[in-house]
């Protein structure tokens, strides 16, 4: 059948050209010629296949029970080291069987190119790590379509990615793997034509000696503005738009699942020649930097000047991300649990954070709490596993830079994993001891969680809720809004308890829906309680992007430094100016009549002079919209001020809130400039006052206490408070250890009383 083949063949070609490797232009005119061609079907048939025979890799032949057979094919089978080569691969399927196609080096076929939570699923101990990854050297991926049509021949194309430079033996399987299931599991003794599959089959791979190029390393001078050097992520694309190094092939510092690696002034990336599109950032304080390079064989170095538009340490307010992770969630399992403080402090570095709360939870808990000291520590980023990097390529040295005491990290603890934990997740910063007293594994930990705040506030440590909006959401987006959730997840559940019996800091976000974060939190405020909002960003469980993907500005009289830096950073959170968000939106010098004091005391109603200094940047027009047949852009998850732009304008919406409500609002031009926000806003009552660009900055409340008077701002927050805890117990009481239920019971009474107090000391509804 001459047709279906010479469209396969048309199909295959088209592909690599595509894909940047096309076969000679001759050829490809010579296979359309065919097309027209008054020869016979058997002729023509015959005749592509002797066009396409060279450049054919793998034969692979699918008998009559869907096994499959390969034997190497005529193109010669040159490689290029830490580069992709794309070849022909020949199916010949005489019994017409359909399915779909998998194919991969012998041995791990489809395991290396797995996106999971262990990047490294194919080595299932720790004891021989280093021989099975020095194995792991040929990446393979078929492109293009995967279906097994039913033709007696058709090609596909398949791509192959070398770790090594160097003559290396490799061997290519291929597997037939259906699209519906059989009935039974027992193998059919015969297949019938046109079916599909039940089963993946056994596989005949074939032997290949392969030839692979050698490529270069290409440094990178790194440099900020000022000339000096640093941590940023590059990320590093071929015409195809695939990454490099290979995702698939990455071991700690270099993580799978990021599109970018982390490198500092000096650090190489193993480059084959070619063209390349580069960009680099260090943060969402500055502009990304993108330049297309050609590497060639003489190429060495690579030149990349940082583009900051806003530092807000210059300022006096400093980054911190509270709720970052060293294992679990999407870091590897094998070859270690997670990953050490040396690859931590350089994601921190490369996102230009003063500080990281590396948090130690359920996944890896016993492994991760070595790291633990109970100080502030600004590691040396090295490789930290050398024995399996060497054998994974990476042989570059770790470099210095200017900017890297200015990062910190302190490692603490999440009740994430724990017998609490369905009272929501709670972060606890600035640890002296991090074993609860009596346990010995985490299952003997409270059952609740006002228990583990209070063993918290013991030590003088920070505690709140982490990712606070999970199972927060109501349905409505507005803010405050009354409707009482059914806390049904892992969010802020337990803070309005713990909040009313002082046991209780802070929640963070910054991550989802500003309703379903902070609606708990206005309720608070409104009621008088001072508590605080951060922004985290969970990374890598809910955000895999890096740390500081929601981060939180503490302004200090000087930068958090040393074994205490934690803890003079979390003292700026307690007593002085903060404000949270995603970093690409600034505000300097909130004060109310000029005083930036969190606590003011007035004599008598009246106006108050709010004002700001404000920068926020955004490019200058909004995403292009998509081509044709092309997915509809969706704007950015979560927190990101292209969720704030006005319309097809550069601008934001700047707002001015007393007691959660907007009372005056001005557009700010998001350019990257410093802009004078004022409001003249009107106080009939003791209130909390706050700036914020919805979706992307939010400051901490100015409390004004007028004539002496409590902020009692709302009624109806004190008792949705309340009822809300009502709802609370309904949800979480029955994951309470009968033993520990009496004394919770008795907490959650006492919080509502609290509620029900400070509801008849209102003004107002």
């Amino acid at each position: 059948m001459f047709q279906p083949l010479h469209a396969s063949a048309t199909r295959a070609v088209e592909k690599l050209r595509d894909i940047g490797e096309p076969l000679p232009e001759d050829l490809a005119g010579r296979l359309a010629k065919l097309a027209d061609d008054s020869q016979s079907d058997t002729v023509r048939s015959t005749a592509v296949e002797e066009l396409l025979r060279p450049y054919v890799l793998v034969d692979v032949e699918i008998d009559e029970q869907g096994y499959t057979a390969s034997t190497p094919g005529a193109a010669p089978p040159r490689l290029v080291q830490h580069g992709w080569r794309s070849f022909l691969v020949r199916v010949v399927n005489p019994h017409h069987l359909l399915g779909d196609l998998a194919g991969g080096p012998g041995g791990v076929l489809g395991l290396v190119d797995h996106h999971s939570h262990a990047a490294r699923i194919t080595l299932p101990d720790t004891l021989t790590v280093v021989p099975r990854i020095e194995k792991i050297w040929l990446q393979a991926r078929l492109a293009g379509p995967t279906d097994v049509s039913g033709l007696d021949v058709e090609y596909k194309v398949m791509s192959l990615y070398s770790r090594d430079g160097g003559s290396r033996r490799g061997e290519l399987a291929f597997i037939l793997a259906v699209e519906e299931a059989t009935e039974s599991l027992t193998r059919p003794p015969f297949a019938k034509a046109g079916q599909r599959m039940g089963f993946e089959s056994r596989q005949y791979g074939a032997a290949i000696e392969f030839d692979c190029l050698p490529a270069r390393d290409v440094r990178f001078d790194i440099r900020e503005p000022d000339g000096s050097s640093c941590v940023a992520a590059l990320t590093v694309r071929d015409s195809q738009r695939r990454a490099y190094p290979s995702k698939a092939m990455r071991l700690a510092p270099d993580m799978f699942f990021h599109e970018h690696v982390y490198r500092a002034t000096g650090e190489v990336i193993t480059l084959p020649a070619g063209q390349y599109e580069i960009s680099a950032r260090r943060g969402p304080e500055y502009r990304e930097v993108r330049v297309d390079v050609e590497v060639e064989s003489d190429t060495e170095a690579v030149t990349i000047e940082l583009d900051r538009w806003a530092d807000p340490a210059t300022r006096g307010y400093y980054s911190g991300d509270p709720h970052i992770h060293a294992g679990g969630c999407s870091h590897y399992s094998v070859p270690s649990e997670g990953v050490n403080p040396e690859t931590m402090i350089r994601h921190v570095r490369g996102e230009g954070l003063w500080m990281g709360s590396v948090l130690t939870w359920g996944p890896c808990y016993y492994h991760q709490k070595q790291f633990f000291s109970g100080s502030s520590i600004s590691p040396r980023a090295e490789l930290e596993y050398p024995d399996m990097q060497r054998a994974q390529g990476m042989t570059w040295d770790p470099q210095d830079t200017d900017h890297d005491g200015q990062s910190l990290l302190r490692y603490d603890l999440e009740v994430s994993g724990f017998p609490s934990s369905h009272s929501g997740h709670v972060i606890l910063l600035g640890l002296t001891d991090q074993d609860y007293p009596g346990t010995k594994v985490i299952e003997d930990w409270p059952s609740w969680n006002l228990p583990v705040m209070r063993w918290g506030h013991a030590q003088n440590a920070m505690v709140g809720y982490a990712h606070c909006g999970l199972g927060l959401a109501v349905g409505t987006e507005d803010l405050p809004n009354y409707v009482i959730p059914e806390f049904q997840s892992i969010g802020s559940n337990e803070i309005i308890v713990d909040v009313p019996l002082g046991a209780a800091d802070f929640q963070c976000g910054a991550e989802f829906s500003p309703a379903a974060e902070m609606n708990v939190w206005y309720h608070l405020l409104n009621v008088g309680y001072r508590t605080l909002m951060l922004g985290e960003t969970d990374y890598p469980c809910i955000y895999d992007d890096g740390p500081g993907v929601g981060r939180t500005y503490v302004q200090l009289p000087e930068p958090p430094q040393g074994d205490q830096a934690l803890e003079s950073w979390l003292g700026g959170l307690k007593d002085g100016a903060s404000y949270f968000g995603d970093g690409r939106s600034h505000v300097y010098d909130f004060a109310v009549d000029g005083d930036t004091a969190r606590e003011r005391s007035v004599d008598a109603a009246g106006p108050v002079r709010v004002s700001a200094t404000v920068a926020a940047w955004l490019p200058e027009q909004p995403p292009a919209a998509p081509a044709a047949g092309q997915p509809a852009y969706s704007a950015p998850v979560g927190w990101h001020i292209e969720r704030a732009r006005i319309g097809q304008t550069r601008t934001v919406l700047v707002e001015v809130l007393v007691n959660g409500v907007p009372v005056g609002s001005q557009e700010v031009l998001a350019d990257g400039n410093e802009q004078v926000v004022e409001f003249d806003v009107p106080l009939e009552r003791s209130s909390w006052v706050a700036l914020r660009i919805l979706r992307s900055v939010h400051t901490q409340p100015i409390f004004v206490e007028i004539a002496g008077r409590p902020i009692r701002a709302s009624r109806r927050s004190a008792q949705w408070l309340h009822d809300s805890v009502d709802a609370l117990w309904k949800a979480k009481s029955g994951f309470i250890r009968e033993t520990e239920r009496a004394e919770a019971r008795e907490a959650y009474d006492a919080a509502q009383a609290a509620y029900l107090t400070r509801r008849d000391e209102c003004e107002v509804d």
